[in-house]
């Protein structure tokens, strides 16, 4: 009997362990997205080009502002650096905060234009082709 239930106990136990060392990084998919007509999703770069993220991230992180994703702020991340939001998209966090809600959701419904499916399509076109700065 003590051996079935050491036995059972250490079976449980393994699997308790390979399931937590899963590797749990969301993968975006990568799928064309289309809006609409004045919704341009196509060469999106974070600063250089005609077609940028720069200013959606000001305005929708927070990063223009002294709120979320400014030097100093709460989250504990300055999204007024390329570096550190590329450094999320190579976790994986810029895509699952977004788009899957988790660790922390993402967007805040109080900031305005969240909503806007364009500025939705466009972060998840840029994050699908890499973030390019």
């Amino acid at each position: 009997m003590k051996t079935k239930v050491l036995v059972g106990l250490s079976i449980l136990f393994a699997v308790i362990i390979i399931n937590s060392c899963e590797n749990k990084q969301a993968t975006p998919p990568v799928t064309p997205v289309v809006i609409s007509n004045s919704c341009d999703t196509t060469n999106l770069t974070y600063s250089s080009g005609t077609n940028t993220m720069k200013a959606i991230i000001d305005v929708q992180c927070g990063s223009g502002l002294t709120s979320c994703h400014s030097p100093g702020s709460i989250s504990g991340y300055d999204y007024t650096r390329f570096p550190t939001i590329y450094a999320n998209y190579q976790n994986g966090w810029l895509y699952s905060t977004i788009f899957q809600g988790t660790p922390n959701a993402m967007p805040k419904v109080a900031q305005p234009g969240w909503g806007d499916p364009c500025i939705l399509a466009k972060f998840k076109a840029w994050i699908n082709r890499g973030c390019p700065q």
